[in-house]
């Protein structure tokens, strides 16, 4: 802000009361003080940011960024949404290896539990024997397969 004596005497060229080219002048270089005084604030500030790791942009630079930073968060959408389908697969993938580990470990103890039955081939647990076969000859080799895989 100009001194008092600045204000009054542009004031006074202003109203015409005044009409000096010297008057003109001060003024002049009262408006170039006020100028440089924003222009380096102004610079300072923007060394501050630029420290802090902010850049400052034009509105053309900010046009050319906005599309790239829309597509780049289009991207990581997509890959977010895959990802988040990929965890699925994989929790259900290790729930059915589970589930494959739980009903052999059955068979095995229903194996254990009725061995006289299955040695004496008594008919009534011939059914049971072939369920026990059928889920080993068809998991477990599946389960080596995939437990060697991993």
């Amino acid at each position: 802000m100009a001194s008092p004596f600045l204000e009054n005497l542009k004031k006074s060229v202003e109203e015409g009361d005044f009409n000096s080219e010297a008057a003109k002048k001060i003024i002049e270089i009262d408006k170039l003080a006020e100028t440089m005084k924003a222009s380096a604030a102004e610079k300072s500030l923007n060394d501050r940011l630029e420290k802090a790791g902010v850049k400052i942009v034009t509105e053309e630079e900010a046009a050319a960024i906005n599309p790239q930073y829309e597509k780049q968060m289009a991207d990581i959408k997509k890959q977010d949404a895959v990802n988040q389908q990929i965890a699925t697969l994989i929790e259900i993938k290790d729930m059915v290896k589970l589930s494959i580990l739980d009903m052999l470990s059955f068979t095995k103890e229903l194996e254990e539990k009725f061995t006289k039955e299955f040695e004496a081939k008594d008919p009534i647990f011939n059914d049971l024997y072939l369920q026990i076969q059928e889920v080993k000859n068809k998991f477990e080799p599946t389960l080596l397969d995939y437990i060697h895989k991993e």
